[in-house]
């Protein structure tokens, strides 16, 4: 029988107590929703009772039935519900007017530190509930009010917590919900949350790959309210990210690591090439130069002095690699693209994650 490691042994534990530490400050956060939603005293409830939300955008919504349905049919009914008040309006304008009622014009957050969700069976924790949420789609960041995955389908996982990259365009299960889900005004509200995770995570991947992402995506903000101009927007959310996979995946099959091919993408200046070989063979030559600097980093390298002086010594490698092979980097104009992208990948190499080069 195979006996684990020691070092595998310590990295489970690791992982338990991570895990641990996560649901802890979940039950928390819970813990402290409760009593302030359930106080008398709750300025947000207050503002609930107070308003005449119920008649002005629930009329004709039996509200009643909420305490009768299991907690995801509850979920479900809220997506609903959200999907058509943004829906009323042009430019979700009803949304944002019953977000302002219970956040109030001075502060549209919800507090200091936004409580998490529970599915409440109290039709007004369920409203106040469906507003928080409501809030969070509009302002496109998950994170930060501890929106999780678990309020789209009953197929995500319930402890997803508030990591953003929840929302990372390698969710493949997500992906599929945005182009199968009925709410189609909800799914390209989430959408924006997994273009703006695109971005970050390219960042560190491909200055190409960034550019094509925003130039893809960045003009393409529908009228929320418009459920044809929803889909429109998904629809080349998704045809972006399945362009930019193939991208990575032909990549793969030629033998590059990640690192190489936002190498690669810089040399070409460009995301949309076929990998020719030329620019093959200076990829590897390149990179096999630069690796082994950049595997003997140690801890606290991180001053953007040090990344200069590390980008401009790696420039003395690369760029006579590249001329050997005929690249035309046009190192002595200052607006040459290429040049520009390398030392954006040479920046992000400084900066990696260390465990990729263990």
């Amino acid at each position: 029988m195979e006996t684990k490691g020691i070092k595998q042994l310590q990295d489970e534990n690791k992982k338990l107590k991570k895990e641990y530490g996560r649901l802890l400050e979940e039950v928390q956060l819970l813990r402290r929703f409760e009593k302030e939603t359930k106080l008398s005293s709750s300025i947000y409830m207050k503002r609930l009772m107070d308003s005449n939300i119920k008649k002005e955008f629930f009329d004709g919504v039996d509200l009643s039935q909420i305490s009768l349905l299991s907690e995801n049919e509850r979920r479900q009914y809220m997506l609903y519900n959200i999907d058509r008040i943004v829906g009323l309006k042009p430019n979700a304008e009803a949304a944002e007017q019953l977000i302002s009622i219970i956040c109030g014009k001075e502060n549209k957050g919800l507090g200091p530190a936004p409580f998490p969700f529970v599915p409440l069976e109290d039709e007004n924790g369920w409203l106040l509930d469906l507003i928080k949420l409501t809030y969070n789609l509009m302002v496109h960041i998950p994170w930060r009010h501890c929106f999780s995955l678990r309020w789209l389908s009953y197929r995500f996982e319930a402890g997803v917590g508030d990591d953003p990259y929840v929302f990372s365009p390698k969710n493949k299960l997500l992906r599929e919900w945005l182009e199968v889900v009925k709410y189609r005004r909800v799914a390209a509200l989430v959408g924006k949350f997994v273009e703006g995770v695109a971005i970050i995570e390219s960042q560190n991947l491909s200055t190409a790959i960034y550019d094509y992402i925003w130039e893809s995506l960045h003009d393409k903000t529908p009228d929320w309210a418009d459920v044809e101009a929803c889909n429109e927007y998904v629809n080349c959310l998704l045809k972006t990210f399945e362009k930019v996979d193939n991208h990575i995946k032909k990549g793969e099959e030629h033998g590059l690591c990640i690192e190489e091919i936002g190498l690669i993408d810089s040399l070409w200046g460009d995301m949309n090439h076929n990998y020719n070989k030329i620019y093959l063979a200076a990829t590897k030559e390149i990179w096999q130069q630069i690796k082994p600097v950049r595997d003997n980093f140690a801890d606290g390298r991180k001053s953007s002095e040090d990344c200069q002086l590390f980008i401009n010594d790696m420039l003395k490698i690369a760029l006579p690699i590249a001329e050997k092979h005929n690249l035309d980097m046009e190192p002595d104009d200052e607006h040459s693209l290429p040049l520009s992208y390398l030392k954006y990948w040479l920046d992000s190499i400084y900066y990696g994650d260390d465990s990729h080069f263990e």
